[in-house]
């Protein structure tokens, strides 16, 4: 391949549901209005992903320049700054090539929790804490999209899917028996329609249909920051009291005091989680 890919294999997902923290607020699909997200606020860049598999590092740091760039804030990162964070999450090394071994879901959540990702100005971005989506779930993935702004997602690689970026189109199923390449972390930040996701990936700006992400997907992750749970901001259709509540009691992150609830949650308006591929 041309690019490189660097995610290992999904064997658990994140032990926070997001599902379990629904509420009668939740948005319907059917009720979004697309597009949805930002892509295009920020410029896709590399960060060495065509000779390194630091693609959860990349992708990482795509969701913290777009978080800060909806608030006005450049944040400035360098391919230094990513080799810096690929090695501090999983002990790569530059003149060991065979340190290059990708990075597992998890190290890279809890480090972005514990430790924060640095830029380049050395300020770390941190957050509280992660949940994860259905897998495979498409419409809660959008919905969440529509929430969060970004969804952190784990596919595996078919071997035409980089010729179908390359070419400039969507990432889309093709039939038959194809080899997978192994396991690729981009982050979703767009919806240009009902079917397609847009994203940011290789350095350039990619998409992925709804039947690829149904086929493909392994994981799906939101980042939880502080802000949601401070002042107001958290999303409506999330009850982000329970939320606060039961992280304190996994000891996850150091969430603050839990914001007015905008309604009383009903148990019966839960959306039950899909079984996972």
């Amino acid at each position: 391949m041309k690019y490189k890919l660097g995610l290992k294999p999904v064997h658990t997902h994140p032990r926070i549901r997001l599902c379990d923290y629904y509420t009668s607020d939740l948005p319907s699909v059917d009720s979004l209005k697309f597009p949805l997200g930002h892509a295009g606020l920020v410029k896709p860049r590399m960060y060495l992903n065509d000779r390194i598999g630091d693609c959860a590092i990349a992708g990482s740091i795509e969701e913290i320049r777009l978080a800060n760039a909806l608030r006005g804030v450049t944040v400035n990162f360098t391919d230094d700054t990513a080799v810096q964070n690929y090695s501090e999450i999983t002990g790569y090394n530059p003149a060991d090539p065979g340190s290059d071994q990708g990075t597992d879901v998890h190290e890279l959540y809890e480090f972005r929790q514990n430790t924060g990702i640095v830029d380049a100005d050395g300020n770390r971005h941190k957050i509280v804490a992660y949940a994860g989506l259905t897998p495979g779930d498409w419409d809660e993935m959008l919905i969440a999209l529509s929430l969060f702004e970004v969804v952190g997602v784990g596919i595996l690689v078919p071997d035409y899917a980089e010729a179908q970026f390359e070419s400039g189109q969507a990432w889309h199923l093709i039939p038959g028996r194809h080899r997978v390449e192994g396991g690729h972390y981009i982050p979703v930040w767009g919806a240009s329609d009902r079917h397609t996701a847009q994203l940011p990936t290789w350095g350039g700006d990619g998409a992925i249909t709804a039947p690829f992400f149904s086929a493909f997907n392994t994981v799906a992750v939101v980042a939880l920051t502080e802000e949601m749970f401070t002042g107001g901001k958290s999303p409506a259709g999330v009850d982000f009291d329970k939320l606060s509540s039961d992280l304190r009691k996994l000891d996850t992150g150091p969430v603050l005091a839990p914001t007015p609830r905008r309604r009383p949650r009903k148990d019966s308006d839960e959306l039950a989680p899909r079984p996972g591929p």
